[in-house]
């Protein structure tokens, strides 16, 4: 082998091994930056949900996710849990029975950052929400997005009733709830995860 093709072996070999090592340390350092312990399927329980339209309020004794998942992690806090399925129960809306269902799953629920304010609470929110109600005189859908926060301290996801990403539609409801209402969604569930029976940390490296 002369020396050009010597000096043009060495150097192809040293930007082979260049690029292997750049993307051995971009692979390593591409780790997730919030992870949940436990992990794993949980269960939640909320007491007294309220939804707020305009003209009318929609009153629950109780809430239920029977199934979900929290994520061990997320690059991004995307997805860092799942709602596969929700039920509310006793129902009310002026005193009249109500019926609500969750008509698509699951509901993501987001992690977006730590909140300055308290640092126990991780700021988020709830997307793929769809939900169906229906009474007497009355029917509406409300799809859309819901913010709050979940507590580490407590295990409880606070939906605080933020935001005006949640909107009927399909109201036939005697003008109590009309289409293109927002709704005001106010709820604390207490989250357990179900191998540990204990609430999940949720952190951020």
């Amino acid at each position: 082998m002369n020396t050009l093709a010597r000096r043009a072996a060495f150097i192809t070999a040293a930007a082979a091994a260049a690029l292997g090592m750049a993307v051995t340390n971009a692979s390593a350092g591409a780790t997730a930056s919030w992870s949940a312990t436990p992990s794993g399927a949980y269960t939640a329980h909320a007491s007294n949900p309220t939804l707020d339209v305009p003209f009318a309020s929609l009153e629950c004794d109780s809430s239920d996710v029977t199934s979900g998942t929290v994520n061990a992690t997320s690059a991004t806090g995307a997805n860092m849990a799942s709602i596969a399925n929700i039920s509310f129960t006793n129902c009310t809306v002026g005193g009249l029975d109500f019926d609500v269902s969750m008509t698509l799953s699951p509901w993501t629920i987001n992690v977006t950052g730590v909140d300055p304010a308290n640092s126990n609470r991780v700021k988020g929110n709830v997307t793929g929400i769809s939900a169906h109600i229906e009474g007497f005189g009355c029917t509406a859908d409300f799809t859309g997005k819901v913010y709050g926060y979940y507590d580490n301290s407590s295990g409880n996801l606070v939906i605080d009733g933020s935001g005006n990403e949640l909107v009927a539609s399909n109201a036939d409801c005697l003008g109590l709830v009309n289409d293109n209402d927002v709704a005001s969604f106010n709820a604390s569930y207490h989250v357990n995860v179900t191998s540990t029976g204990t609430s999940p940390v949720i952190s951020t490296p």
